[in-house]
């Protein structure tokens, strides 16, 4: 702490091994990120808690960029709550923070009415943690997925979660959002209609999603190897089903 440089008082402040009297050190260092990672210290009272949380809120209120990353980014969210007694974790079911409540829906020992109120919680977070549990019931998966879609960077997906039903996959494609039709390409056996459907979409992710699909027939590759979009030409030029003639037709144009 004696350093005074920035990163290292927020390496300092993330580790979740600070005594009481180091975290004290950290409760007036002017950085939203150690305000909230001290925050999150199960050696802070819950007046001091919320008072750190009120500095950062009101500078992420007043356009600090760093306020929002600390608030937003999960820098250091506070993990020991998953080795506490049931009882104390249950206080924090209606923390108003809310890295409190996403660890709180990491547990899987929960009772039903727990897991009914994070199934509702008002923060996606808390939710997509909350349905990630084993036994999620079906209604819950799909409902988190048709409004929000996918989360790609967390695995498993929700839609691999053994009691997501796969079976709606395929009705996503008529969904408003193009990041929820994204999803129904999850389904291996997605019919050529609705390939077409999303291959003909204005947003060129969801066409790179068909270049790469295993049902793709030969006709949409076709179409998609001179789309205007390069990222999608590479996806369908790389893909396995196209023919040895078009792989060559493809190099000679090039002049390789």
């Amino acid at each position: 702490m004696r350093t005074g440089d920035e990163d290292v008082h927020q390496a300092v402040a993330a580790n979740p091994h600070l005594s009481a009297d180091m975290v004290a050190r950290l409760l007036d260092v002017d950085d939203p990120i150690v305000r909230v990672a001290a925050a999150g210290s199960r050696h802070v009272d819950g007046e001091t808690r919320n008072r750190l949380f009120a500095l950062v809120e009101a500078e992420r209120a007043g356009g600090s960029v760093a306020a929002e990353v600390a608030l937003s980014c999960g820098f250091a969210e506070p993990w020991w709550l998953l080795d506490q007694p049931l009882d104390e974790r249950m206080t924090y079911l209606d923390s108003p923070h809310r890295i409190f409540r996403r660890v709180l829906a990491s547990c899987r020992d929960l009772p039903e009415e727990a897991w009914r109120q994070l199934d509702d919680d008002p923060e996606l977070m808390v939710r997509r943690a909350a349905a990630r549990r084993p036994d999620t019931p079906p209604e819950v998966l799909e409902r988190l997925v048709r409004a929000h879609g996918e989360v790609f960077h967390l695995r498993p997906l929700l839609v691999e979660h053994p009691n997501f039903p796969r079976h709606v996959l395929r009705t996503l494609v008529d969904e408003p959002s193009p990041h929820v039709r994204y999803v129904a390409l999850q389904d291996p056996g997605l019919p050529v209609t609705a390939l077409r459907q999303l291959a003909a979409a204005p947003e060129s992710f969801l066409r790179s999603g068909v270049a790469r699909h295993p049902n793709i027939t030969q006709a949409l590759l076709d179409q998609l190897l001179s789309d205007p979009d390069p990222q999608v030409v590479d996806e369908a030029a790389a893909h396995p089903a196209l023919p040895l003639t078009e792989m060559n037709r493809i190099l000679s144009r090039a002049d390789l």
